[in-house]
């Protein structure tokens, strides 16, 4: 680490006063606390006076680089401001944030299918790499750990500027490089797929394929796995010399990002990247992200959290396709961008789940991925979890290991946390979805992690569907626990906005679509993005706006279906009667009963707060459905299920009329139900 002056290099002296400067430059323009800094610096072993030490070692930084100014009069400020420092520092005159912002440019160009400028950005960002950072700093955890970040970075540019290369012909310029780096990284199959490539371009096949053999052997031995897919494919393409392997036109590359046609800029882009501001790359690189950017934001302000050490618990809770996944999905890709592994595991609704299912995979996958990380976790951690992960243990079977014995047992929790967070030594992002499917031990493991996680590299990301986070006592109960902790959050996707809907519609039908057919997509869909999709999917040519009140798409109609079925008798109960008397009867109705067999009040609050039913803010006495859709999904299942049908409309009449004092008036009512329920 150097600090070049016009009139040559700053002598920083000793190397922890360098350590406390480089951290506060890790971190620049952040606050970073008195209490974070001295667990850098000393880690476990502080001296007596730490606080007067470190204050003093401020002190001299403080006055060396004051009066110092940099290139083109820029400088360096070093304030105190509560709990702790702050470096202020241009990023024009840092050269790793340079290298960040000009890899992030590069990044960019290769999304919208430029070669051309993704070469010359990511060659201009790597010639910025003059050696290993931190070399100097070797030892010390926080420096590690950012080393370790930047290379992956790193090699993130190198690859991309060798697909952008290949893409333009230009093979022989990237071969030497991607013959050192893969040396170097064996198990980085992308890399080693673009020197195979390149190899054979340059008349060496025989040496792509002993590459491709080698590589196989070095996973076997080492993971105990075989190469992927697309390596796999390159290789056969070699043995049968496919022509595509000569292509230099970006368009017909197999496997390369520049397949699609680019489009037409219609301003210069945002310099979004991974050293680019989580709103620069919400707004930036997620443009065609439609309705879910603040929430993505929220994602990455918690990833560049994890990235300062302070690791995050997200909830991410919304009703059944509301574009849970399709959030997650777009946050994994920003991640892997900027160089950060994100493991992804998804729950199965099943009843037979074995205990600590989810946590299981998410160890074996990240385990998979840094056996590294997997050689240096405690001894006693690995023989606690290799009653489930096997391979954390491999000096020992798991044959005579019981599982343990109960979902709250301290020493399996605390096992798994030193295991998840010994593998996030470097920012890792563990992605849990339909968590609402979980097995009660993985929820009471759920609470403990968060807590242990507040001070590491380490970002749970769990998603879950709103009715079942809101009516399943565990769930709540997990969920109020996380809650309870200051590095959780939890992000609620609400209803598309009505703007949102008509961007979608618009990209869905391929033209402008009008505001009345717009507003009325959106009130039958009610801001679902699944459901919006499926009613411009079943649409007619030229339809208008009122064939869409109607409109129930078949699909759309069994996955209603599908999901009303896991609902409990109490709720279903109550949805069918609301489908038959409608909002302006439906609270009246459940309060009368609500000492009866049918416990209706109490099923009709939890189906509000579960996102079911909505009462109406202007008017309480008015409950009713917050999709219109499933309104007329469960009126129509009542019209075909004949027993069940004659008992909501019995119960229904009751509730006009639960007195029974006129026999005229239940007979009326009871008509009118019936009605109801056959004209839906």
């Amino acid at each position: 680490m150097t600090v070049r002056l016009p009139q040559g290099a700053l002598e920083l002296g000793p190397p922890r006063r360098r350590a406390v400067l480089a951290l506060l430059l890790i971190n620049a323009g952040k606050v970073v606390s008195t209490s974070s800094m001295i667990r850098s610096i000393w880690e476990t072993e502080p001296p007596d006076h730490a606080v007067a030490t470190l204050q003093s070692y401020v002190s001299r930084l403080r006055r060396l680089i004051a009066a110092q100014p940099l290139y083109g009069g820029a400088a360096l400020r070093l304030e105190y401001r509560s709990p702790g420092y702050v470096l202020d520092a241009a990023p024009d005159h840092v050269d790793v944030m340079r290298f960040e912002r000009t890899v992030g440019r590069g990044l960019a160009a290769q999304r919208r299918g430029e070669p051309s400028e993704t070469f010359a950005l990511l060659s201009e960002a790597l010639r910025l790499w003059a050696a290993p950072p931190f070399e100097d700093l070797a030892g010390y955890e926080f420096a590690d750990q950012e080393a370790v970040r930047l290379d992956h970075l790193r090699l993130t540019a190198v690859e991309t500027r060798a697909e952008a290369a290949l893409a333009l012909g230009r093979s022989e310029e990237v071969l030497p490089e991607l013959e050192s780096e893969a040396t170097r990284h064996p198990m980085r199959e992308r890399l080693v797929s673009q020197l195979m490539r390149a190899q054979y371009r340059d008349g060496r096949q025989a040496d792509a394929l002993r590459q491709f053999e080698h590589t196989r052997q070095y996973l076997a031995a080492e993971l105990g796995a075989d190469v992927g897919p697309e390596l796999r494919r390159v290789h056969e393409e070699i043995l049968r010399h496919d022509p595509s392997l000569a292509s230099t036109s970006f368009h017909d590359a197999p496997g390369s990002p520049f397949t699609a046609a680019r489009p037409a800029p219609t301003a210069e882009p945002a310099a979004a990247g991974p050293s680019g501001t989580p709103e620069q790359r919400a707004n930036g690189d997620c443009a065609a992200f439609t309705g879910r950017r603040s929430e993505l934001r929220r994602l990455l302000a918690a990833l560049e959290a994890g990235h300062r050490g302070e690791g995050r618990t997200v909830l991410v809770v919304g009703e059944a396709g509301a574009g849970k996944t399709r959030l997650v999905q777009e946050f994994g890709r920003l991640c892997q961008e900027a160089g950060t592994d994100v493991v992804t595991v998804h729950c199965p609704p099943c009843d037979d789940m074995p205990p600590y299912w989810p946590w299981t995979q998410g160890l074996r996958r990240a385990a998979a991925r840094r056996p590294d990380a997997v050689e240096a976790l405690p001894e006693s951690a690995r023989r606690v979890l290799a009653c489930l992960v096997p391979e954390l243990d491999r000096d020992r079977g798991a044959d005579d290991r019981p599982l343990p014995s109960g979902p709250g047992r301290f020493e399996f929790h605390d096992a798994v946390s030193q295991a998840l967070l010994g593998l996030s030594r470097r920012p890792l992002v563990l992605v849990l979805e339909d968590f609402q499917w979980a097995d009660a031990a993985s929820l009471s493991l759920l609470a403990f992690l968060t807590r242990q996680s507040a001070e590491s590299r380490f970002l749970l990301v769990v998603t879950s569907r709103t009715f079942r986070i809101a009516d399943d006592p565990g769930l709540r109960a997990a969920r109020a626990a996380v809650l309870q902790s200051l590095n959780a959050e939890e992000i609620q996707l609400g209803a598309l906005a009505p703007q949102h809907t008509g961007q979608i519609v618009t990209a869905a039908r391929g033209h402008d679509v009008g505001p009345e057919l717009c507003a009325a997509l959106h009130e039958r869909s009610g801001g679902n993005p699944y459901f919006l999709l499926g009613l411009v999917e079943a649409l007619p040519d030229g339809a208008a706006a009122e064939d869409v009140r109607d409109l129930v798409p078949t699909v759309t109609q069994e996955v209603i279906i599908e999901r009303l079925s896991g609902l409990p008798a109490d709720i279903l109960a109550v949805l069918n009667v609301c489908a038959v008397l409608g909002p302006d009867r439906v609270h009246g109705a459940v309060e009368d009963v609500g000492s009866g067999d049918w416990k209706s009040s109490d099923a009709a609050r939890r189906a509000v707060r579960g996102g079911l039913l909505a009462v109406d803010e202007s008017a309480p006495e008015r409950i009713d459905f917050v999709h219109p859709l499933i309104r007329d999904v469960v009126r129509q299942e009542l019209a075909s299920a004949e027993p069940n049908r004659r008992t909501v409309c019995s119960f229904a009449a009751g509730a006009l009329d639960p007195d029974r004092t006129c026999e005229a008036t239940h007979r009326r009512a009871h008509h009118g139900a019936l009605r109801a329920v056959a004209s839906p």
